[in-house]
């Protein structure tokens, strides 16, 4: 699923990666086969006997539930028990029954049964929490806590209801209307007065309200939103055509510059030297190693060529160019992992929280060393569409290891895309979840800023420049 329609070819050297983000709860969506419910640190849980009600229409389920303990799950797969579960704060509920998981998207006056996947669940850690299973699997970076409900769930939505639907979502769960200059009242009265003119356009009204949205992670699987050409620095480029060769130039370029260059074989990461104590180390995406595009396969096929990258190079050089300028994102546990190799402890590098639940959900990421680490001085090039998880990575390398940025703003989104489907059968991902850096700044819509603006196919040149 690409996310911005750049015509980047596969380089004979290198694969640039053009591949949106993880969702942090997909049915098969990009680079998963399952439920993707993920990393986290600093996790805050409910007790099980905290009041929650969910409401739709004459429907409500009390919180709850009695049942056993989960046991602990580190690294493993994990099962959920049978029952109904609140997954808090972002407007699903899970229906567990045996090796199935069928999700239901609720709004204040709807709900709708979602996909079902299996109840087999990739782990870094789960556990039990008053009640509340807080899990961390293979994915995103998000701790999500499942609330038990009484259940079931009547859920017999109508396709007339779409439109409360949409509504009723997007007031209760997206957190950027002010940030990406929507006045919300007014988007939706344009809505439902498109819609009393038009029913049969309904996908076509909201691909409109989501491209002036301007928002990578709330759209349909085909929609694509172009990235801001006037960021790129080069008044030449007039069309995402010509930016899409000058990015594939500049690719070629910069390959061609490095001395002794090497790639992981999937051509995901490549390194060597700028000079002889300046290395170079391009990330170019964050999802897409493995050959089923597993997230498990993923993070190993990637955790070896960074550990390789970076022991070659701390061996080398003494300062370090990392270049995420062509990377769109993918699996923001790989993000937090990468950014690993530049601490010697365990270090906060940001926080996140559901939107809907903000108190006291809020969460703070940590990056865990890894064995291998660069201890230099280090850069980062960005551009427009550095996005989504390569987006996180930049934040986490200016908190933690005190990176300098170089190159253009990045795209402005970092909220996992989740899955939601409407009434009539509808379906897209939108941003449920605020990121900020440790000081409370958010970037979303407005990137991730630099300390060194240059022209995009000058990056290059720039780092080197500082660092010496």
């Amino acid at each position: 699923m690409n996310r911005y329609p750049l015509p980047i070819t596969r380089s004979s050297i290198l694969r640039v990666a053009t591949i949106t983000a993880a969702t942090a709860l997909v049915i098969g969506g990009c680079g998963s086969d399952g439920v993707e419910i993920a990393v986290g640190a600093d996790p805050s849980v409910p007790d099980a006997s905290v009041d929650v009600d969910i409401e739709h229409g004459s429907v409500s389920v009390d919180a709850g539930e009695s049942r056993d303990p989960i046991d602990p799950v580190v690294d493993g797969t994990l099962s959920l028990p049978d029952g109904w579960f609140e997954m808090f704060g972002y407007g699903t509920v899970l229906h567990v029954d045996g090796d199935e998981i069928t999700m239901h998207h609720v709004t204040a006056s709807t709900c709708v049964v979602g996909d079902d996947v299996d109840n087999e669940l990739p782990v870094d850690h789960a556990g039990d929490d008053g009640g509340v299973i807080v899990l961390d699997l293979v994915g995103p970076t998000t701790d999500y806590r499942l609330l038990p409900l009484a259940g079931p769930l009547d859920c017999d939505s109508g396709a007339g209801e779409s439109g409360t639907a949409l509504d009723e979502v997007f007031g209760a769960h997206y957190p950027f209307f002010a940030e990406r200059g929507i006045d919300r009242e007014a988007a939706f009265g344009e809505i439902r007065t498109a819609l009393v003119a038009d029913p049969s356009a309904f996908k076509q009204v909201v691909a409109e309200f989501m491209i002036e949205l301007g928002d990578g992670h709330t759209t349909f699987d085909e929609l694509s939103i172009d990235p801001d050409l006037d960021g790129f620095g080069m008044p030449e480029l007039t069309t995402v055509e010509e930016a899409g060769a000058a990015m594939q130039a500049e690719l070629d370029a910069t390959l061609a510059h490095l001395d002794g260059l090497q790639t992981d074989p999937t051509g995901s990461v490549g390194w060597g030297t700028l000079d002889e104590s300046v290395g170079y180390l391009l990330i170019a995406g964050f999802e897409g190693m493995s050959s089923d595009d597993d997230p498990v396969a993923d993070r190993d096929v990637f955790a070896g060529a960074l550990e390789a990258a970076i022991s070659d190079l701390s061996g080398r050089v003494d300062r370090l160019v990392v270049d995420v300028r062509f990377n769109q994102g993918g699996y923001e546990d790989l993000a937090v992992l990468a950014a690993g190799h530049f601490v010697g402890e365990t270090t906060p590098a940001y926080r996140k929280w559901p939107h809907a639940q903000p108190d006291p959900f809020v969460q703070t990421v940590e990056v865990e060393p890894r064995a291998d680490h660069f201890d230099g001085d280090v850069v980062v090039l960005t551009s427009p569409i550095t996005a989504s998880a390569a987006e996180v990575f930049a934040l986490a390398m200016i908190e933690v290891a005190d990176a300098t940025v170089i190159g253009n703003r990045s795209f402005g989104e970092f909220s996992d895309a989740i899955d939601w489907t409407l009434p009539n059968g509808v379906e897209f991902t939108m941003s449920m979840e605020v990121y900020t850096g440790l000081d409370g700044s958010g970037y979303e819509a407005v990137g991730i800023p630099v300390d060194v603006e240059t022209r995009f196919d000058a990056a290059v040149d720039a780092a080197i420049e500082y660092l010496r």
